[in-house]
């Protein structure tokens, strides 16, 4: 059977992902990614009504640390990953829902050497969100929450972290972050 480049003929109950094509799943997965961050804004937003600010970003940061914490290791295991190098741990960062690989948060990288990377967040749909909607949330996502995801989603614990640029920004041309890992040899 041909590979189904959308959905739109008759249902199929015996369903698999085998079905679609790659074109397809791509574009599947970008909704994905949406709904994913999505489900986490909702999940604060309902927090913080309920609870307030301080406890919401509290509630966020513990969220996101447990998920990356009982997900990420998975990440380096199906994909056959041995997490020697900087670089090594930069190929997990792109395999999560809200990774860098897609439409929400591009990245470049400045690769010194494997061990010695500089990413550079060109433009975040979450930081044009909080600069137009929530100017409050900069602080505790892009100062606190951010580095110690980024913390989990790397896993090796040796990477040393630095932030070199946060927001705010001046203007939506500058870049939205950058960030330097390391692992002294």
């Amino acid at each position: 059977m041909p590979e189904l480049d959308d959905y739109s003929g008759s249902f199929k109950p015996d369903l698999t992902f085998d079905d679609f094509s790659k074109e397809f799943l791509l574009k599947l997965m970008t909704v994905w990614q949406f709904a994913w961050i999505r489900m986490a804004g909702a999940w604060y937003d309902l927090v913080k009504e309920k609870c307030g600010f301080d406890i919401a970003n509290e509630c966020n940061l513990e969220a996101w640390e447990r998920v990356a914490k009982q997900v990420n290791p998975r990440y380096p295991k199906i994909a056959n990953i041995q997490l020697n190098t900087v670089l090594d741990s930069l190929k997990c960062l792109q395999l999560p829902l809200d990774n860098n690989i897609g439409p929400l948060y591009p990245v470049e990288y400045e690769i010194i050497n494997p061990n010695h990377v500089i990413m550079t967040i060109s433009q975040c749909r979450s930081l044009v969100y909080y600069e137009r909607e929530a100017p409050e949330m900069i602080k505790p996502v892009c100062h606190e929450l951010e580095e110690a995801t980024i913390r989990h989603y790397l896993i090796n614990p040796k990477i040393k972290i630095t932030a070199l640029k946060l927001p705010p920004r001046k203007s939506q041309e500058e870049i939205a972050c950058q960030w330097e890992f390391t692992i002294e040899e």
